[in-house]
């Protein structure tokens, strides 16, 4: 057989249902092989938009989402979407073409060191050197994308290996247990915490990668620890539960968002990921001490200073400690802090904020129970972090680590595929949103639908924040904007535009109850 054909076997073996990408022709021979198999090739309009696409995938579904492109420009365009997953621990292997390995040696067409290229923004980046090793390389590849920390893989194949004849076949999955901590460990962290005067715990991204929310809440439920969450673990707890400290990360915009954490002297965190929210920003001066219970060793961080690791799996780890733990003293002072934070969260001023705040109430009130959430970045992003409260939790994503924006329309896109029956509600600004817009012709081609929310003032309003924030000049922000009306007509979209909440609430309900591709523009 084809060397591309055992290739593609391989990942049929893995489980791969879709790869995103754009062909080329130096891997025209794996997209043969794809073409007579179980996978679905889904083209995507631009490589940075099939990388988004393989992001959501891996987000919703655990399992690798995969992205194809081809040498040169299109490897480089996957970059983009690859970090952005790697940095949010998202599992996703890139595969790329590449020249003939007799002329890898030299300058010549096309050829730039992919596999370097991609080892600042991956676990493992391999150049398929020999037919015979394919299928060691994809099982390594896929086996390291799903370990804690998830992350991203890139595989290289040149043309003429793809090409070489080839006898072989795929390995055998393993299924690797994360270790399992012991009682003594437990019961020297349950006497730490019973130790702290104002104990509070952080929940992280980890938390929704193992699905130990449940495990999570019955911990607070016995313990009565306050809980804050980060972007990327929102709804761990209900919104009207009296623990519920709700949502910090970025840099804190007032003292009272930043508060949970820094009134506690010791910080439990749960599942917590060094790149969601910087430590010496609320642990600048160093007065909280920390208690990491996670599936990884902690990173070393002077502004992390850990007393003790639970290191293991982490629903069983949970399940001890709630065994173990007692019920602690009521944090009144956490009380205080979540009486003011719920008022700043459900208070809409009059102001420049009255219009996204009600957007987010609305979505918070509207949306059906399993709605995807998915925010782009810029200052949207903000006011979904602090002010869109789900029902429940892993239906919120917002990147967070590599932050890119571009990412919310691909994803959206995904999401279809792999949830078809859910609702999705895609957030984003006129900024992020135009940056893959094209995007739009390959959700109408799969017949995607879900409903697009896009605020537009035709600025990059986060940067112009910042620079007013700094007592800077504000410069360099500001850009036109196409009809928007008119750019969904062109691509066979639906059209609501908003001005004012009422009229917000009227685009929305007619949106969400109808089965098609919408874009709603919110006009600031």
């Amino acid at each position: 057989m084809k060397a591309s054909d055992l290739f593609v076997q391989c990942l049929e073996a893995e489980g791969v249902e879709y790869i995103f990408g754009i062909p080329g022709e130096e891997n025209i021979d794996l997209m043969d092989s794809i073409s007579r198999s179980s996978i679905q090739f889904v083209i995507a309009r631009h490589e940075q938009g099939a990388a988004f696409m393989a992001d959501m995938y891996g987000r919703l579904t655990g399992k690798p989402g995969v992205c194809l492109a081809t040498l040169g420009p299109g490897a480089a365009n996957l970059v983009t979407g690859v970090a952005n997953a790697h940095l949010d621990r998202v599992p996703l292997v890139a595969i790329t073409g590449q020249a003939t390995r007799t002329r890898l040696h030299k300058e010549s067409h096309q050829n730039i060191d992919t596999v370097k290229m991609f080892e600042p923004i991956t676990k493992y980046s391999q150049q398929v050197l020999h037919a015979s090793i394919i299928p060691e390389v994809i099982r390594k590849s896929f086996q390291l994308a799903v370990m804690e920390s998830p992350g991203a893989i890139h595989i290289q194949l040149p043309e003429d290996v793809a090409q070489k004849d080839i006898e072989g076949r795929p390995l055998l999955k393993s299924h690797l247990s994360p270790p399992l901590v012991n009682e003594s460990m437990i019961q020297s962290a349950v006497d730490i915490i019973s130790q702290a005067s104002r104990p509070v715990i952080l929940a992280g991204n980890g938390v929704i990668r193992s699905q130990a929310w449940n495990e999570v809440r019955a911990l607070v439920d016995k313990s009565n620890l306050p809980l804050v969450n980060t972007f990327m673990a929102k709804g761990i707890l209900p919104f009207e539960h009296p623990r519920n400290l709700f949502t910090v990360g970025g840099k804190p915009y007032s003292q009272k968002v930043l508060r949970p954490l820094s009134e506690a002297d010791l910080v439990i965190a749960i599942g917590f990921d060094l790149v969601e929210y910087e430590p010496a920003t609320w642990n600048f001066d160093h007065a909280r001490r920390v208690v990491h219970i996670h599936e990884t060793p902690v990173d070393v961080d002077e502004h992390f200073p850990t007393v003790t690791e639970l290191v293991g799996d982490l629903r069983h780890t949970l399940t001890l400690l709630t065994r173990f733990i007692e019920q602690q003293p009521e944090p009144t002072l956490h009380n205080e802090i979540r009486s003011h934070r719920l008022a700043e969260i459900t208070s809409i001023s009059h102001n420049q904020e009255e219009l996204p705040r009600h957007v987010m109430l609305t979505l918070s009130e509207k949306l059906p129970e399993n709605t995807l959430v998915i925010s782009d970045v810029g200052l949207h992003k903000v006011w979904v972090s602090r002010w869109y409260q789900p029902k429940i939790p892993g239906r919120t994503i917002i990147y967070n680590g590599f932050a890119s924006m571009g990412g919310s329309l691909p994803a959206g896109i995904a999401s279809k595929l792999v949830e078809p029956h859910s609702s999705v509600v895609v957030v984003s600004g006129d900024g992020g949103f135009l940056m893959n817009v094209h995007e739009l012709e390959t959700a109408r081609r799969l017949g995607a639908a879900f409903t697009m929310i896009v605020f537009t003032d035709k600025t990059y309003s986060l940067i112009q924040k910042k620079q007013r924030d700094a007592n800077l000049a504000v410069t360099g922000i500001s850009f036109s904007n196409p009809d928007f009306q008119l750019l969904a007509k062109s691509f066979g979209v639906e059209y609501y535009r908003a001005e004012t909440p009422e009229s917000f609430d009227d685009c929305l309900q007619s949106a969400i109850g109808s089965n098609k591709l919408n874009l709603i523009e919110v006009v600031l």
